[in-house]
């Protein structure tokens, strides 16, 4: 009877981390339909008379600090999401460097379709090294609001992967 109830026990303790991954995964989705719909969405295709005489390369903003400040807290506050759920879902992710890599290709993958969607259509959103900055910051403040909730790495890995870090 005991074996029966340890069994049991197991199953809807795995049954409970099955439904918060998909919960999880499901957050983890919803956001990213949301950055994408902020940072992409509207493509507004322009001819290219209208650019003319002005080169592409001013869409590009290569120096940091150059910033306007609310835009850089904007990009930070979008990108803590991503610091939160990344470790949870994918716990080899929870070291600091590991996520600010991850954090900046995600950022660095937006500015670049950014910058295609402006060479290609005439979009001209603006390439700003500043948001690279900003977004990858976002997801430390993230890690860091994770960090704090739950200060046991083992306890964030299980929590919603079911599996203690490597």
């Amino acid at each position: 009877m005991p074996s029966i109830m340890a069994e049991l026990s197991g199953l809807a303790y795995r049954e409970n981390i099955m439904l918060r991954r998909r919960v999880t995964l499901t957050l983890f989705f919803l956001y990213a339909v949301s950055v994408i719909t902020i940072t992409i969405f509207p493509i507004r295709v322009r001819p290219a008379a209208y650019w003319a005489g002005e080169p592409w390369w001013t869409m590009l903003h290569w120096l940091p600090g150059d910033v306007d400040g609310p835009s850089f807290v904007l990009n930070v506050i979008m990108f803590i999401p991503l610091g939160i759920l990344l470790p949870l879902l994918r716990p080899t992710l929870d070291p600091v460097r590991r996520l600010a890599g991850h954090a900046a290709a995600a950022s660095l993958s937006i500015e670049l379709t950014q910058f295609v969607l402006g060479m290609t259509l005439g979009s001209r959103r603006t390439v700003d090294i500043n948001d690279l900055i900003a977004n990858t910051a976002g997801a430390l403040v993230g890690l860091l609001i994770l960090r704090l909730a739950l200060p046991s790495r083992v306890h964030r890995a299980t929590s919603i992967a079911g599996r203690p870090p490597a």
